[in-house]
């Protein structure tokens, strides 16, 4: 007999890397931002305002005072484009068979939508949606001797006003849709 086995659903497992894609606001995303290396890190906080009472003290109630949600991932592709994102700023053009980024001076910070998508080791998917995302302004590119260099990048979510089909995102749901999919 087993014991102290919790419950569970092998079903709802899951392992491996995914893809993200980049888009216009409001609309699907659809550009693969390409090959990546490592983990990818989605993180949602809650920062509460508490209020304690009594001596000692204890917590009687809490609000949430921010809501913060981040994605982390890290490219290994010299992408141009993707370095403006990541940024939220910059301009990338060809001259000739040459690709050229050039960066400096913009205040205005560009936004884009976000689209994290993983198969499942069942066959499933786990279908995230960022409806408007900021990249953080930071791009520490690796040039490792002995391995890939690599671009991590990170974008911060903003409270959107559509979905990725343009309708209005209603109260309580303007930054984030996660969607499972099983087989």
């Amino acid at each position: 007999m087993a014991r102290n086995v919790p419950a569970y659903e092998t079903q709802r497992f899951s392992f491996g890397p995914g893809i993200l894609y980049m888009g216009a606001i409001g609309t699907t995303p659809l550009v693969d931002i390409g090959a990546v290396k490592g983990d990818v890190e989605v993180v949602i906080e809650r920062v509460p305002l508490q209020l304690k009472q009594g001596s000692p003290q204890s917590l009687v109630k809490q609000y949430a005072v921010e809501e913060n949600i981040s994605i982390k991932i890290t490219g290994v592709e010299w992408d141009f484009d993707n370095f403006t994102y990541a940024l939220g700023a910059g301009v990338t053009s060809i001259s000739g068979a040459d690709e050229v980024f050039e960066f400096g001076g913009d205040t205005d910070v560009n936004q884009r939508a976000l689209r994290f998508v993983h198969l499942t080791g069942d066959g499933g998917t786990i279908d995230m949606h960022f409806f408007t995302t900021e990249g953080s302004g930071n791009l520490a590119m690796a040039l490792k001797e002995t391995d890939w260099h690599d671009f991590p990048y990170e974008f911060s979510v903003l409270e959107g006003t559509t979905d990725f089909e343009g309708a209005a995102l209603v109260a309580n749901r303007k930054k984030i849709k996660i969607i499972r999919t099983p087989v």
